[in-house]
């Protein structure tokens, strides 16, 4: 087989959701050798951001496997903390009635979810140790192969701005990542040029679609807030856990078909029921993460087996891997 040119898509789902996709990213080197900086084209959006930079950066799996089981990442920052909190200005009010007001005007899907997201008041958490997380360990400078994509959402209209793409603004690659993860009402919004922007998560969970025109032979998408699973839901942050994957997973569907469309073939890999158990319904949940990467390396390794997937990669010729980097130690 010649060279293919394979697409990498990370999704968000905070804390839990990046252990997932570090166990996902286990089954797949275990399985076939595959790591993100062998992609072509890597695409991550929230957690899936600081997964996916530090991957194309070259950290193994094994690597944030580690690190995020050790303490590291309580200790270092990441999106598991601790942060630093800004009480000035004062929390108060709505957060961005602008781009509330924007997205209603423009009637379009998931306006919504970005609507609530704008009337909730300002964060108060600096996402510092996210962007230093990163900057350690890929620099500033945006990793050219694989190239990496990192989605946010401009905190005035909604609207997705996919950094390191040509048409972005300039912004070093732990900016990005930062304003990636900032949750709205949560964390500060990031300033990068004249401009705020906040979570990329708030149009969609994985942003599929804007990997679609690349001239891609496969996708990967590795998708911890969807899952066609049905598990118990008792309380009430179980069922809005799962409306949440409902929603996530018809999104999915609808991104992938421009892709689809052009030939490529799309692979959403997601949690299992015995993910969903042991990932819980709290995607903040700092305690979960040795438990998650052991569960998805396995759920992750079964589906990979089952869709033959290992084998197409295997005999695939990924772009050559460079230097293997560590996170940084403490």
């Amino acid at each position: 087989m010649g060279l293919m040119r394979i697409g990498l898509v990370l999704g968000g789902g905070g804390v839990v959701g990046a252990s997932w996709m570090v166990g996902a990213l286990q089954a797949l080197e275990d399985e076939s050798g595959f790591r993100a900086d062998q992609a072509t084209r890597v695409l991550g959006t929230s957690a899936g951001a600081l997964i996916g930079a530090t991957g194309a950066g070259g950290v193994s799996p094994a690597q944030m496997s580690e690190h995020a089981t050790g303490g590291a990442a309580a200790a270092d920052g990441g999106i598991a903390g601790p942060y630093r909190r800004s009480l000035w200005p004062p929390p108060l009010g709505f957060g961005s009635p602008r781009m509330s007001v924007a997205m209603l005007s423009e009637q379009r899907d998931r306006s919504l979810s970005a609507l609530l997201m704008g009337l909730l008041p300002r964060g108060v958490l600096h996402t510092d140790p996210i962007s230093r997380l990163v900057e350690r360990v890929v620099g500033g400078a945006w990793p050219v192969a694989p190239a990496l994509r990192v989605v946010a959402c401009d905190y005035a209209s909604g609207q997705r701005v996919t950094f390191g793409s040509p048409r972005a603004p300039q912004a070093s690659v732990g900016q990005a990542v930062a304003a990636s993860c900032a949750i709205p009402g949560f964390f500060k919004p990031v300033r990068i040029g004249e401009r705020s922007y906040i979570d990329g998560g708030i149009h969609s969970h994985s942003n599929l679609d804007l990997i679609a025109g690349e001239g891609l032979d496969l996708v990967i998408c590795l998708s911890p807030m969807s899952s066609s699973a049905q598990a118990p839901a008792t309380s009430m942050l179980e069922r809005i856990a799962a409306a949440r994957r409902r929603r996530a997973s018809a999104a999915l569907i609808t991104e992938a078909r421009p892709l689809r469309s052009q030939g490529t073939r799309v692979i959403v890999l997601e949690p299992d029921l015995k993910d969903l158990a042991a990932m819980g319904s709290n995607p903040m949940a700092r305690d979960r993460a040795e438990r998650v990467i052991e569960v998805a390396r396995a759920g992750v390794t079964r589906a990979l087996r089952r869709l033959s997937l290992a084998a197409l990669l295997a005999d695939a010729e990924p772009a050559a891997r460079g230097a293997s980097r560590a996170l940084p130690a403490h």
